[in-house]
């Protein structure tokens, strides 16, 4: 099991870095995000056999997943999964801060309060669009890019604990993780803040999937 774990992780970093790299919402993106996407759900359901405590598998699980629905989905639709999803990331949220609470203050205590803190922006973002009846546009992509990068950096973190003591001196052990971290909030402010959206639907053509569904609704 732990040579499946690495090998579907391995695949999780590459088609990872070029759904980063290739041009959004192209053909390429969409092979390797859908390459990822599957690869990330058999790396982290490896990774709840092997853990102690599924929490965080768990926790990549659900952003992964609801980052590729919202986009196989039309705009503005929400249906039973995004009910489940909430209900999902409720209790890993609900997890995460009893972990902290109850441990000892330590790293262990921070980390698992930042997840928490995540986790409840995400159900807060979750139980706004139930409300609301769906998300569309520029925020609709928003949705499937923060959830996919940090389904990403889930893996950055996994491998940086694994194999910083084997690198080099000269390379800061975070370094990965500061790198994911500046990748999706560069993509965040520029597809909610730029014409970045608008400019794309144009560049892409009615014929593109990733606008397709959107425009089906319309």
């Amino acid at each position: 099991m732990l040579a499946f774990h690495i090998i579907a992780g391995t695949i999780v970093f590459i088609s990872g870095i070029g759904a980063l790299t290739f041009s959004k919402g192209g053909k390429l993106h969409r092979v390797t995000g859908n390459v990822f996407f599957f690869a990330l759900l058999l790396m982290a359901g490896s990774a709840a056999f092997l853990a102690d405590d599924p929490t965080i598998a768990f926790s990549s699980i659900y952003f992964a997943s609801t980052a590729w629905v919202v986009i196989l989905k039309p705009e503005k639709t929400i249906g039973i999964f995004e009910a489940l999803a909430f209900l999902a990331i409720s209790l890993i949220c609900t997890r995460y801060f009893y972990i902290a609470f109850t441990s000892e203050p330590g790293f262990m205590t921070t980390m698992f309060t930042i997840f928490g803190g995540v986790a409840f922006i995400a159900a807060l973002l979750d139980l706004t669009m139930i409300i609301r009846g769906g998300v569309s546009g520029s925020h609709r992509i928003a949705r499937h890019l923060w959830r996919m990068c940090y389904a990403m950096l889930g893996a950055v973190l996994s491998f940086v604990a694994i194999t910083s003591d084997k690198w080099s001196a000269y390379i800061p052990e975070n370094l990965p993780i500061y790198l994911m971290i500046i990748i999706m909030f560069y993509w965040l402010i520029k597809v909610l803040f730029t014409k970045w959206f608008v400019n794309a639907q144009h560049a892409i053509g009615k014929n593109d999937s990733l606008f397709k569904l959107s425009r089906k609704k319309a």
